[in-house]
């Protein structure tokens, strides 16, 4: 591979003026400066648009295409561009129901995701920047993978030759070995991991709490769980637009993972809420970690400068309040909404269950 830079296209086609130009804008906050947004009014202008791209040796890494569109509809056309290139990502947009429409075009059209009208703009670009991270990530593999083909065909023709040569072949083999295995290391930690804040996710939170609880019964060391959520964050982002929530949610996760211990688990537990595991910790102590947390979260400094985040927090811990991890997250919940009944930006601890 030669290691240059190649700016991908994002191709929306829809026939609606409005929906193309807010698609267009959308797209282009988030990924203007790392790709191309290119727009279409028809599948058959859109076919030749990507015929065109094509032609200039241009990569074309998503299409997001409406439904219903007069002449060949979105999933025809999705059809196309799947026949093509396979790894092109297809995202079918539609304001009708549409179920035949989507199941045809996951079964004939490699379908990646579908978006219904009218979209959440934050759900949009995540959904957009977690397929591309994908795309690029197979676009990478295939690559890689095509590479150790040649390296192996090499490798065949050049067996009867003297073996200075063989080695270097090996050498190669080798290191292609190593890339396509750091390229599946990434693989597997994007699994774990929030796309927009970069610590762990939902998914691997509830492994881990999973894990911790089978300890604590095991050892009978406490356990202690922080569900954390950002006051009135709904308020934030209609005042400032989604994209400086999201500067929010990345400092608040920067904050979490402070003078974080390294068998303590942060995650996103989902929007603007997190989630802490503090392994051998009762709540005295979590309670003391959640007081030092809400008060970096004071501290934290923000843009514009005349706002100030603060958090909620709530706390419980095992084996004291739960044993099962539903009941241990449900504790933490309720001690979190009693948080914000108080007044937000304060901690309040889940009581302990009572002894029979």
């Amino acid at each position: 591979m030669s290691g240059e830079v190649v700016r991908e296209h994002i191709v929306c086609v829809d026939d609606e003026e409005g929906i193309l130009t807010a698609l267009q804008k959308q797209l282009q906050q988030r990924f203007g400066e790392e790709c191309e947004i290119e727009v279409a009014r028809s599948a058959t202008e859109a076919l030749e648009l990507i015929d065109e791209l094509e032609r200039d040796g241009e990569r074309i890494a998503v299409v997001i295409a409406d439904q219903i569109m007069p002449g060949m509809k979105g999933v025809e056309l999705l059809e196309r561009v799947h026949e093509r290139d396979k790894r092109i990502v297809k995202i079918l947009l539609t304001g009708q129901a549409g179920l035949d429409a989507v199941v045809y075009a996951i079964n004939r059209a490699g379908l990646d995701h579908y978006l219904g009208k009218p979209w959440d703009e934050p759900g949009l670009r995540l959904t957009v920047e977690k397929l591309l991270q994908k795309h690029r990530v197979e676009r990478l593999n295939a690559e890689l993978v095509e590479e150790l083909r040649r390296a192996n065909l090499g490798l065949e023709a050049q067996v009867t030759e003297r073996t200075a040569e063989l080695e270097a072949a090996k050498a190669k083999l080798e290191d292609a070995n190593e890339r396509l295995a750091e390229v599946n290391a990434r693989l597997q930690q994007q699994a774990i991991t929030d796309g927009l804040t970069g610590v762990h996710n939902h998914r691997y939170f509830q492994q881990q709490l999973k894990l911790e609880l089978e300890r604590v019964a095991r050892n009978q060391q406490p356990l202690s769980l922080l569900m954390i959520d950002a006051d009135h964050f709904k308020r934030f982002n209609d005042r400032h637009g989604h994209l400086a929530g999201d500067d929010v949610l990345r400092h608040l996760a920067r904050v979490l993972g402070e003078g974080r211990r390294v068998n303590d688990v942060v995650a996103r537990y989902g929007g603007e809420e997190f989630a802490i595991l503090l392994a051998g910790t009762d709540k005295a102590r979590a309670a003391e970690v959640a007081e030092q947390i809400r008060a970096r979260v004071c501290a934290m400094p923000m843009e514009p400068a005349s706002e100030v985040v603060t958090v909620s927090i709530g706390i419980a811990s095992a084996p004291s309040d739960a044993e099962a991890a539903l009941d241990l997250v449900a504790a933490a919940d309720a001690a979190l909404y009693e948080a914000k009944r108080a007044g937000r930006n304060c901690v309040c601890i889940a009581p302990s269950r009572a002894v029979a």
